[in-house]
């Protein structure tokens, strides 16, 4: 009996401990404009220029991004995208922990490949969530912790 609540007890406190990985960077976020369309550049999108216009910088300024403990959402062009998620320590150069999105289970049977994201810090506190494939608009994004 012992033993089983000293296993019980250290499952829940390793259980505790992963779910503050994240709890640093919990709050929300706006999109940093000028520094995503500068890696958009980079990466040769055609969609990016030196200038934005101003309708597309207005509309880019409205995504928004909230970190929980337990998940994210997005908010972008008026609807809002949330996803859940349980956090480890990252298997990425750079990474400071992962998000392993939690998929519904009309997603599961389909989709047996892990989905995660995971959060890397920039200069001047500016944080990216870049996903395990490399190759997703969501890398782009240059998020900055509202105050």
């Amino acid at each position: 009996m012992k033993y089983t609540l000293l296993i019980l007890s250290l499952f829940y406190i390793s259980f505790g401990f992963a779910q503050k990985l994240i709890s640093p960077f919990s709050g929300s976020y706006h999109l940093d404009v000028d520094a995503t369309n500068q890696i958009m550049i980079a990466k040769g999108i055609n969609s990016a220029d030196e200038v934005i216009p101003d309708d597309v910088r207005k509309q880019m300024e409205g995504i928004t991004l909230k970190i929980k403990k337990e998940s994210i959402t997005m908010t972008m062009l008026g609807q809002e995208r949330e996803m859940r998620f349980s956090d480890r320590a990252s298997v990425k150069d750079k990474g400071i922990c992962d998000l392993v999105l939690i998929q519904d289970k009309d997603q599961e049977s389909t989709n047996t490949k892990e989905k995660y994201l995971t959060l890397v810090i920039l200069d001047q506190g500016k944080i990216q969530l870049k996903s395990e494939d490399e190759n997703s608009d969501m890398d782009n994004f240059v998020w900055v912790k509202i105050e």
